[in-house]
C-alpha cells in the first residue's frame, strides 16, 4: 500500500514547558503527565502573526489533563476533578477547609436560615450558631450528670455542679491536687538508685505485679573467646588480650582502622602478589598493567580466536602494528622478527630483522614461502611474471597474448594504455572512468554525484538538477515559490 501523506501535531515528552516554535495554525501536544504545576497532557495552538515562521504566541486549547477532570460520574465529587452537577443539580459532598456539606440520598438539602437559639421548632433547614450551640450545651451541662465506672465499685454519677470528683492512689501511686492539676506518682521501692552492669557482669531485675522494680543486681559473665584456626586453638582474654589477625607476605594483608565505635579489619591482596602452587580461575581474568610475562614450558589457549589490539574496536586510528613479535638467534646474533599487520601499509608483512619503536615496526620485508595457495588479491610493488629489469611481463620477440582458453580474461585494477588500443568487440565492463563529467548535449548528466534520495529534473542545456531528499515519511513532491519541485511533509489548506 502506497504511503499516504498526514498532517502531524509536534509532540514532546521530555518537557513540560509549553512549544514557543510553532507556526500559526500550528498544533502540539506535551504528553509528559499533566500537574497543575506543569504544562503535561496538553494540546496547544499557535496564534497571531507570524515572525520569522514563528508563532508570537501559543495558547492551550485543551488536552487529556483538562478533560481527564470531567471523567466521572454526574452529581459525584472526585478528588483533582472539576464539579459536574446531576439532573437534579446536586452533588453529594462538598468540603470547605474542615467543613463537610454532604447529602442524605443523594437528594441534597436546602439551608434557609441560621437561629441562634435551639428553642422553638428547628427544621432541617436550619444551621446552628456558634453561640447558640454554647447556651444550649451549658444548659445541658447544668442538667446532667456525669456517668463513670471503675473496674470494681458498680456504675456511679456525680452532678457537674454541685459534687465533687475525688481521684486517689492504689498500691504504688500516690495522687496531689494543685489548683487546676492533679499529679499521680509512683511510690518509691526498696532498689538502690544507680547503674547496674559493668564489662564483666549484665544486670538482673525483679518485677512485680504493678511494673515496679522491687529487686536489682547483676551476674558476672565469660571474659574469655576462644579462636579456633586450620590448627591450634587459644583462648583470648577480652579484657586483657588483643586479638590480632596478620596475613602473609606477597599473600594476604590486613589493614584495621576505627571510625567513630566501628573497628573494621579489612582482609585482601597486597599489590605484589607470590602464589607457590597452582593457580585456578573460573571467571573471567582481568590484567591491567604495562607487561604481562609467562615464563612457562607449554601455553595452551582454548580459543581459537586470538585477538589482538584490546576488547573492543579502537574509536580512532592509534597508527600501531598488530601481530606477532619474535625473537631468535641467526647464527651470527640475536634478532627481532614480525609477522602480521601494517597499520601504515594496510597489508599483512613479515619483517625478519625489525625494529619495534612504540608498536610501530620498521625493516626490510623478508621472503615467505607457500606451497600452494589460492590468491584473491596481491599488492606490493609490481607483480612480477618473468624477470625483466623493468620488472615487466616481457617476451623475446613478437606479441603478447593472453588467453583464458575460452573463457574471460579478467582486469581486475586500473587499465592504463599509453599507446593506441584497438577494440573490436563491445566494451563491456562493471564501470567506465571519464576524466570529464559527461555533457547533456552527449547524453550525459552533466554532473559526477547526486544527493542521496533526490529526485532529478531538466535545466535546460545544463546539467542535471536534483531535489533535496525528503526528511519526513510520507511527503509529497511540490513545486516551491520559483516552480522548482520540493519534497515537504505540510499541506497548506490557505486562510478562511
Amino acid at each position: 500500500m502506497a504511503k499516504l501523506t498526514r498532517i502531524k501535531i509536534l509532540t514532546t515528552g521530555s518537557t513540560t514547558s509549553a512549544p514557543s516554535n510553532v507556526r500559526t495554525g500550528e498544533l502540539a501536544y506535551s504528553y509528559v503527565a499533566g500537574t497543575q504545576a506543569n504544562n503535561g497532557d496538553r494540546l496547544y495552538v499557535g496564534t497571531g502573526t507570524e515572525n520569522s515562521g514563528i508563532a508570537p504566541s501559543v495558547d492551550v486549547i485543551g488536552g487529556k489533563y483538562f478533560t481527564g477532570m470531567l471523567d466521572h460520574v454526574h452529581g459525584t465529587t472526585t478528588n483533582n476533578s472539576a464539579l459536574i452537577v446531576d439532573g437534579n443539580k446536586h452533588i453529594d459532598v462538598l468540603n470547605i477547609g474542615t467543613l463537610a456539606l454532604e447529602s442524605s440520598g443523594g437528594s441534597g438539602q436546602e439551608v434557609t436560615s441560621i437561629v441562634t437559639a435551639m428553642g422553638g421548632s428547628p427544621t432541617d433547614a436550619q444551621l446552628i450558631s456558634a453561640q447558640g450551640v454554647k447556651e444550649y450545651v451549658d444548659a445541658q451541662v447544668t442538667a446532667q450528670d456525669l456517668d463513670f465506672q471503675a473496674d470494681s465499685g458498680g456504675a456511679l454519677s456525680i452532678d457537674l455542679d454541685s459534687e465533687v470528683l475525688t481521684i486517689s492512689g492504689d498500691t504504688g501511686i500516690t495522687t496531689s491536687a494543685s489548683g487546676n492539676q492533679i499529679e499521680i506518682d509512683l511510690d518509691d521501692t526498696a532498689v538502690t538508685p544507680g547503674s547496674y552492669g559493668s564489662t564483666t557482669a549484665i544486670p538482673t531485675f525483679t518485677v512485680d505485679q504493678q511494673g515496679r522494680l522491687t529487686a536489682a543486681a547483676t551476674v558476672n559473665v565469660a571474659t574469655a573467646l576462644t579462636v579456633d584456626g586450620d590448627s591450634g586453638s587459644e583462648d583470648v582474654d577480652l579484657l586483657t588480650d588483643d586479638l590480632q589477625i596478620l596475613g602473609t607476605t606477597n599473600e594476604i594483608e590486613v589493614a584495621v582502622s576505627k571510625v567513630s565505635t566501628d573497628v573494621k579489619a579489612i582482609i585482601g591482596l597486597p599489590n605484589n602478589v607470590t602464589i607457590g602452587n597452582n593457580l585456578a580461575v573460573t571467571g573471567n581474568l582481568t590484567v591491567n598493567g604495562t607487561t604481562t610475562t609467562v615464563n612457562s614450558t607449554t601455553v595452551t589457549i582454548d580459543d581459537p580466536i586470538f585477538t589482538l589490539g584490546g576488547d573492543s574496536a579502537p574509536g580512532s586510528d592509534d597508527n600501531k602494528d598488530r601481530g606477532l613479535e619474535f625473537r631468535y638467534h641467526n647464527g651470527s646474533a640475536a634478532k627481532l622478527g614480525f609477522f602480521g599487520f601494517d597499520d601504515s601499509a594496510s597489508a599483512f608483512t613479515f619483517i625478519p630483522d625489525a625494529t619495534n619503536n612504540t608498536e610501530v615496526f620498521s625493516g626490510t620485508a623478508g621472503n615467505v614461502i607457500f606451497s600452494e595457495g589460492t590468491f584473491t588479491g596481491l599488492a606490493s610493488g609490481n607483480i612480477k611474471v618473468g624477470q625483466t629489469a623493468d620488472g615487466e611481463i616481457d617476451t623475446s620477440s613478437g606479441n603478447l597474448t593472453l588467453d583464458s582458453a575460452g573463457g574471460t580474461v579478467a582486469v581486475d585494477d586500473d587499465l592504463t594504455v599509453s599507446g593506441g588500443a584497438t577494440v573490436t568487440g563491445a566494451i563491456a565492463g562493471a564501470s567506465l572512468t571519464l576524466t570529464t563529467d559527461l555533457a547533456v548535449a552527449h547524453g550525459g548528466t552533466g554532473v559526477s554525484t547526486f544527493a542521496d534520495n533526490g529526485v532529478l529534473y531538466g535545466d535546460g542545456a545544463n546539467a542535471l538538477d536534483v531535489t533535496a531528499a525528503s526528511s519526513a515519511d510520507g511527503s509529497l513532491l511540490q513545486a516551491d515559490s520559483g516552480g522548482a519541485p520540493a519534497f515537504s511533509n505540510v499541506i497548506d489548506g490557505g486562510t478562511y
